[in-house]
């Protein structure tokens, strides 16, 4: 059964919890794997970890975008499609309507976040890379819903793009969450900021 909090102040979401926990899986699934390179099930539920990292890392930007919307730090109003990407601003929001392709989700997500938090951060969208990791999708999407048994088989190509469509999501989280944090510096005074990016750039 799923926990939940157990007492007042503990949280509803432990975004750092989170990440770190679906980051543990993702390196136990590799390290597994290195004992038995041909299983397919490792080769599976490693896919599966790497994907659930994925999509906790675009939603825990959303949490804290919202976060950012609700405590009035972003005043300026949402354009249609932004409220209905990030849903609703309550703390715990209400499941939104319809389907986003998960590379338009992490584009658009990304987007957002860098204009909320005024961080000098572009999404790097443009090279094999990201091609890859569209890729990697589309062979998760045929793994999680197979018609056949070719689409449960995860070949070693397969594998490649997995492994840099997690490498590839790792560091453009990175890198936002740093330009956010370069962004919250500029708005310190100097002796402050210098303090600041010690113990968090």
């Amino acid at each position: 059964m799923p926990g939940t909090p157990s007492a007042p102040g503990q949280g509803l979401i432990r975004s750092g919890e989170l990440l770190r926990e679906l980051q543990s899986d993702v390196a136990l699934g590799y390290e597994t794997l290195e004992g038995n390179r041909e299983s397919q099930y490792l080769r599976r539920s490693l896919v599966r970890a790497i994907f659930c990292f994925i999509e906790a890392g675009v939603e825990v930007i959303k949490i804290e975008v919202r976060s950012t919307v609700r405590s009035g730090m972003y005043s300026t109003p949402l354009a249609e499609k932004e409220k209905e990407l990030l849903g609703s601003t309550y703390l715990v929001p209400p499941p939104v309507a319809g389907f986003i392709a998960l590379e338009a989700n992490v584009k658009r997500t990304f987007r957002l976040a860098a204009k909320v938090w005024d961080a000098d951060f572009k999404l790097n969208a443009s090279g094999t890379d990201f091609r890859d990791f569209v890729a990697a999708k589309e062979a998760r999407n045929k793994l999680t819903h197979p018609r056949t048994f070719y689409e449960i088989e995860v070949t070693d190509y397969d594998m490649r793009l997995h492994t840099v469509a997690g490498m590839w999501f790792q560091a453009e989280l990175q890198r936002l969450f740093k330009a956010r944090i370069y962004a919250m510096a500029k708005q310190l005074l100097e002796a402050d900021r210098e303090q600041f990016l010690r113990e968090f750039g």
